[in-house]
C-alpha cells in the first residue's frame, strides 16, 4: 500500500468525469454542486485512506520497535551470559592462584619459633589420629628437616584427609625410622615436645574441647606427685603414652573418655609395673655379669708378672 498523503484530488471538471457529473446533475441544482459533492466524497474518503495508512504505519513501527526491543534484549541476556562466564572462569582462575595473606606493621616475630615437625605428623593431626610426640621434640624435628631435603619430596602417594583423596609427597606418609615412643623420650624432651605438639593441634583446627582436654592432660602429668617416687618419671612417661594411644583409639570408635581425668589406680599400677620390670632388669644383670667383669686366665698370669 501506497501513502495516500500526497494524493491530489481529481480534477472532475475535466472531461473524463464529465459522464459522472452528466448523470449526477439531475439530482443536483447546478454543475457546481456536483463538482462540490464529487471533491467532498474524495475528500472524505481520503481522508479515511490517510488515517488507516497512519494506523499501519503506527502499528507497523510498534511492531519493529518491539521486535529492536526484543532483539535488544537478546544480545544483552547473551552478552550477560557471557559475563557471567567469563567472571566464573576468571574466579576459578583466581582460586587456583597462590594466595598471600597480609601481614600487620605494627607487629614484630615472637620471642620464640615452634619448632617445624615432619609433614607426616602434620598429617596425622590433620586426620585426628595418634601421633609420638617424638615428631614435636627438637630431636623430631630435626629429623623433619633432612627428610624433607632427600628426594621423597619429589615422590607423591595418596590420602585420605576429611573424605577427600589428597596428594601428598611419600614423606608424609611414612614413619620416621628414628621415631621414639613418648616413654622412652627424656623428660625434658617429653615437655618440650608436647607444648610444640599443643600448638600444633590448634593450627590443625582441632575442636577446642578437645585441645582443653590434652592441655589439662600434660598439666596434671607434669605435677602429679608421682614424679617424686624413684621411677615417677618412667611411671608417668608409660601413662602419658598407653593413655593418649588408648584415648585416640577410643575415639575412632565414639567411646572415648575424658583424657585430663587422671587415674591414680592405673597410675599405681603402672608403678608397680616400672618397680617389677626395674628389679627384674637388676636381678637379670647380676645373673649374668658382663664379660668384662671377669678376669682372662691371661690377665691374671700378666698380673703376676
Amino acid at each position: 500500500m501506497v501513502d495516500p498523503s500526497n494524493e491530489a484530488c481529481p480534477d472532475f471538471a475535466s472531461e473524463f468525469f464529465r459522464p459522472i457529473c452528466e448523470a449526477l446533475l439531475p439530482t443536483m441544482e447546478n454543475e457546481q454542486q456536483v463538482l462540490d459533492n464529487l471533491i467532498q466524497m474524495w475528500t472524505v474518503e481520503h481522508n479515511q485512506r490517510v488515517d488507516l495508512w497512519n494506523a499501519d504505519q503506527r502499528e507497523a513501527a510498534m511492531l519493529t520497535a518491539a521486535a529492536e526491543e526484543a532483539r535488544l534484549d537478546r544480545e544483552r541476556e547473551a552478552q550477560r551470559l557471557l559475563e557471567v562466564e567469563v567472571e566464573k572462569e576468571r574466579l576459578e582462575v583466581e582460586k587456583k592462584k597462590p594466595k598471600i595473606s597480609d601481614f600487620d606493621d605494627d607487629v614484630e616475630v615472637g620471642d620464640v619459633i615452634t619448632p617445624r615437625p615432619s609433614q607426616y605428623a602434620i598429617l596425622k593431626l590433620k586426620n585426628f589420629e595418634f601421633v609420638e610426640l617424638w615428631y614435636f621434640s627438637p630431636e623430631g624435628c630435626k629429623d623433619a628437616a633432612k627428610t624433607s631435603t632427600s628426594t621423597m619430596e619429589d615422590t607423591f602417594g595418596i590420602s585420605k584427609v576429611d573424605d577427600i583423596l589428597t596428594m601428598w609427597p611419600v614423606a608424609a606418609l611414612r614413619q620416621s625410622r628414628n621415631v621414639i615412643n613418648d616413654c622412652d623420650l627424656p623428660i625434658s624432651d617429653f615437655f618440650r615436645a608436647k607444648n610444640s605438639f599443643l600448638v600444633h593441634i590448634e593450627r590443625a583446627s582441632w575442636p577446642k574441647k578437645h585441645i582443653n582436654a590434652l592441655a589439662e592432660f600434660f598439666w596434671h602429668l607434669e605435677n602429679h606427685p608421682i614424679r617424686n617416687r624413684r621411677h615417677g618419671h618412667a611411671v608417668m612417661l608409660l601413662y602419658a603414652h598407653r593413655v593418649r594411644r588408648l584415648w585416640h583409639d577410643d575415639l575412632k570408635q565414639g567411646t572415648a573418655f575424658n583424657i585430663s581425668r587422671i587415674n591414680d589406680n592405673l597410675m599405681n599400677t603402672l608403678n608397680e609395673d616400672v618397680v617389677d620390670q626395674r628389679r627384674d632388669d637388676v636381678l637379670r644383670k647380676a645373673s649374668h655379669p658382663s664379660s668384662s667383669a671377669i678376669k682372662k686366665p691371661t690377665d691374671i698370669i700378666s698380673f703376676h708378672k
